[in-house]
C-alpha cells in the first residue's frame, strides 16, 4: 500500500477503534464483536510497523505498552500537587467552615464534597491537543513522567480539542474485581499475592514494561483542571468541562450548602462505600467557588480551602484457631491462619492468609494468639496485630514442618514459599488431574478429590490421558464397595461427555503456569490448533494483546517438554478437542449486541459462567459490577446487594426462568 492510501486508511482506523472504545469503556454498548475490534487493531499495527513516520501520538495501538524504557524523568510540577489536611473528626470539619466563615467573613460559598478514591494522583499535560506528559505527585513538588504507562490507561484521552497547554489531575485505581482477577491468576501460578488495589495501582504506575501496565486494567478519574480553561466559576462546573473534554469523572460528587449537608453526605457514603465496584477511604470537601482560594489561601503545603475526611478502617478482634498448611497443583506450601468467624465490612471471615515464613515471623503470629483484622484495601482480610497481652502462657512460635502427610517440603534460596520437595510425585499429580476435571475445566461429574485420589493410589490414574481410559476397568470400578453399575455408567458418559468441551476448555485444563480461563481463551483464538500452538515460539505469543513474555516462555517450555508433547498426542488420539470449531467464536444470533448482563446469586440449571456464555454467543457481555449503565440484572437465590442496587436504580432484573425464556426466543 502506498503512503496516500496507507494515510488515509490509518486515519480511518484510529477513529473507528476510537469511536469502539468509547462504547465499550465509557457507554457499555458494544456495537462489534471483540474479533473484529482485534482485526481493525491489528491491521492499524501492521500499518503503523510498515509506516512508522504517520504512527500518531495519540495512535490507540499506544494503549498496548511498548518496549521496556531505563527508567523515568523527573519532572517539576507546573503547579506543586500538594496533600490535603486529613481528620477522622467530624468536629475538626465543623472547626474548618468556622475558619472558612471567619477568613471569607460571609455566608456565600458552597462546598463540593467528592469521594476520595484510594488510589494514586497523576497529574496530566496537555499541549498541542496531544498528551505529552503524565507526572505521579513524588514529593509534590516533582515527580516521575510515566507517560509511557499512562498511555495504556483507556480512560486518559490521548488528544483533547484545546491547544493550548492544559493539566488534569486525577486519581488512578483498579477495580476490585480486576484486583481479584489479577490475585487469582497469581494464586494459581503459585506467585505470592498483592496487598491491595492502591498498592498495586502503585506498583503497576512504577513499571519499566509498559506492557506489564496495560494488563493491569488500570482506570482513572479526573477532578482538577488548571485555570487556562475560561468559563469556570465554580470546581463543580471544572468536572462537568472535564467530562465534556472526554475525561472519565465520577457521577458520586454532590455540592453541599452547608456543613451540615457535608456530613450527611459522609454519613450516608460511610455505609455505601461498601457496594463501590472500587475502593475510597473518605470523602473530598472544598470550597466551591474559586474567587474564594485566593483568600483563604495556604498553610504549609495544604489549601486552606479543602479538607480530607478519612473512615476509620473496621477492625475486629479474633482468635487464630490453627494455621494450616495448603498445598497446591505447583507444590507451593500456603499457610492459613484459621480464624474464630467474625463479621468485618460485611462479610463473615473465617480464614486469612498468612503468606509464608518471613511473613509470619515478622508477625510473630502464633496458634492461639488474639489478633487484630482488618480487610486490606477492605476487600482481603489480614492480621493487622498481634495481641501479646492476651497470648495464653504456653505458646509457642510457628514452625514449619519438614513434611506434610509424609511428603518433604523444603524453602529452597531465592524462593519465598516451600514447595514438595519431590516436585512430580503423587500429590501433584493428584492436583493436576482434580484441575482438569473440575469445574473450570473439563468439568467431569462423579471424578472429584476423593474418586480421583483413590484411583491414583489404585495405580489407575497415573496421568490425564488415564482417565479417557477409565472405561477399560468398568469391571473393576464396580467390584469397588461404594459403586455400583448407575454410578460406574455416569462416571463413563460423564468422561465421554467431556470429550466436546471446545479447545480453550482443554488448553485451560491442562494446567499450564500462569495460562488462566481468559489466557486459555486469548489461545485459542490466535493458535485455533494443537499444531498452531505446538510450533509457536515467544515473539508470536507476545505479539497478542495481553499475552505478555512470562505467559508465553511458560507456553513454550511447556510445550517443549517430551512428557507434554506425549500427553498431547494422546488426547488427540482419545478424542478430545485440539482444535477450535468454526462456531467457537461466532456471536450467534447478535440480537443481545450492545447490551450489558451482571449474574447474581446461585443459578439452579447452570453456572453463571455459562449464563454468560450464552449472553456473549448473542452478541451480548457479562460486566461484574451494576451500576446506571447496567441493561439486565439476572438473579438466582440468595442475590444480595447487586440485586438491591439494582432495584433502586430501577435496572431491568430477570429470574433464572424469564433469563432462559428469554434465550431461547432470541
Amino acid at each position: 500500500m502506498d503512503t496516500i492510501k496507507a494515510a488515509k486508511r490509518i486515519a480511518f482506523l484510529t477513529d473507528e477503534i476510537i469511536k469502539h472504545n468509547e462504547l465499550y469503556y465509557n457507554n457499555a454498548k458494544p456495537v462489534i464483536s471483540d474479533r473484529e475490534y482485534d482485526r481493525l487493531f491489528e491491521e492499524l499495527q501492521t500499518l503503523e510497523a510498515d509506516h512508522p513516520e504517520l504512527a500518531a501520538i495519540d495512535s490507540p495501538t499506544r494503549r498496548v505498552g511498548a518496549e521496556p524504557v531505563e527508567g523515568f524523568e523527573t519532572v517539576v510540577h507546573r503547579t506543586p500537587m500538594l496533600s490535603l489536611q486529613n481528620t477522622y473528626s467530624e468536629a475538626d470539619l465543623k472547626a474548618f467552615d468556622d475558619r472558612v466563615k471567619k477568613l471569607l467573613d460571609t455566608n456565600d460559598y458552597t462546598y463540593l464534597c467528592e469521594l476520595k478514591f484510594d488510589g494514586v494522583a497523576l497529574s496530566l499535560i496537555y499541549e498541542n491537543e496531544h498528551l505529552t506528559r503524565a507526572v505521579t505527585r513524588g514529593n509534590g513538588f516533582e515527580g516521575d513522567n510515566i507517560l509511557s504507562n499512562a498511555v495504556t490507561i483507556t480512560d486518559i484521552p490521548l488528544k483533547i480539542d484545546n491547544q493550548d497547554i492544559i493539566e488534569v489531575r486525577g486519581e488512578v485505581y483498579m477495580l476490585n474485581h480486576d484486583f481479584a482477577d489479577l490475585n487469582l491468576s497469581r494464586e494459581e501460578a503459585g506467585l505470592p499475592t498483592y496487598a491491595n488495589p492502591r498498592n498495586t495501582t502503585a506498583g503497576s504506575l512504577k513499571q519499566l514494561d509498559s506492557r506489564i501496565t496495560s494488563k493491569r486494567k488500570l482506570r482513572m478519574f479526573s477532578y482538577y483542571l488548571d485555570d487556562s480553561v475560561p468559563n469556570s466559576q465554580k470546581l463543580s462546573e471544572d468536572l462537568e468541562l472535564l467530562e465534556k473534554m472526554g475525561f472519565k469523572v465520577s457521577s458520586d460528587s454532590r455540592v453541599a450548602s452547608d456543613i451540615d449537608e457535608v456530613l450527611n453526605f459522609i454519613a450516608e457514603w460511610e455505609s455505601k462505600r461498601h457496594k463501590l465496584p472500587y475502593m475510597i477511604d473518605g470523602i473530598v470537601i472544598k470550597v466551591d467557588e474559586k474567587r474564594h482560594h485566593d483568600t483563604l489561601g495556604w498553610v504549609s503545603r495544604s489549601p486552606r480551602w479543602a479538607m480530607s475526611y478519612k473512615y476509620e478502617p473496621e477492625r475486629e478482634v479474633t482468635v487464630v484457631e490453627n494455621i494450616t498448611l495448603n498445598i497446591g497443583r505447583t507444590g507451593a506450601v500456603t499457610p492459613t491462619a484459621e480464624l474464630k468467624p467474625v463479621e468485618l465490612a460485611g462479610t463473615t471471615v473465617k480464614r486469612c492468609s498468612i503468606h509464608n515464613e518471613d511473613y509470619i515471623e515478622e508477625k510473630d503470629i502464633r496458634i492461639g494468639d488474639t489478633v487484630i483484622i482488618e480487610k486490606a484495601g477492605e476487600i482481603i482480610p489480614q492480621i493487622v496485630e498481634v495481641v501479646i497481652a492476651k497470648r495464653p502462657a504456653n505458646s509457642v512460635p510457628f514452625k514449619f514442618p519438614d513434611e506434610i502427610e509424609g511428603m518433604k517440603i523444603e524453602r529452597k534460596e531465592g524462593e519465598s514459599a516451600y514447595f514438595l520437595a519431590e516436585r512430580d510425585n503423587q500429590w501433584i499429580q493428584k492436583k493436576k488431574l482434580e484441575h482438569f476435571a473440575g469445574r473450570n475445566g473439563m468439568d467431569i461429574e462423579n471424578l472429584g478429590e476423593k474418586i480421583i485420589s483413590d484411583f491414583v493410589d489404585r495405580g489407575w490414574l497415573n496421568s490425564i490421558s488415564d482417565i479417557y481410559r477409565l472405561k477399560d476397568k468398568y469391571s473393576e470400578i464396580t467390584s469397588l464397595d461404594g459403586w455400583k453399575s448407575k454410578s460406574a455408567d455416569n462416571l463413563i458418559n460423564a468422561i465421554e461427555v467431556s470429550k466436546t468441551k471446545p479447545f480453550e476448555k482443554v488448553l485451560y485444563s491442562l494446567g499450564i503456569k500462569y495460562v488462566g480461563e481468559k489466557g486459555a481463551k486469548l489461545l485459542a483464538k490466535n493458535f485455533p490448533s494443537i499444531e498452531r500452538l505446538v510450533n509457536s515460539n515467544i515473539e508470536d505469543m507476545t505479539a497478542i494483546h495481553e499475552i505478555g513474555d512470562k505467559i508465553a516462555s511458560a507456553v513454550v517450555d511447556w510445550f517443549a517438554d517430551t512428557k507434554n508433547q506425549k500427553l498431547i498426542q494422546e488426547l488427540d488420539s482419545l478424542g478430545l478437542q485440539m482444535a477450535a470449531r468454526t462456531d467457537d467464536h461466532i456471536s450467534g444470533t447478535n440480537k443481545l449486541s450492545g447490551q450489558t448482563f451482571v449474574f447474581t446469586g446461585e443459578l439452579t440449571s447452570m453456572k453463571r459462567s455459562e449464563a454468560a456464555t450464552l449472553v456473549e454467543l448473542h452478541g451480548g457481555r457479562e460486566v461484574k459490577s451494576v451500576s446506571k449503565k447496567t441493561g439486565t440484572v439476572v438473579a438466582g437465590a440468595n442475590a444480595g446487594s447487586k440485586l438491591d442496587k439494582a432495584q433502586a436504580l430501577g435496572i431491568t432484573v430477570l429470574n433464572e426462568e424469564e433469563f432462559l425464556a428469554m434465550i431461547d426466543n432470541l
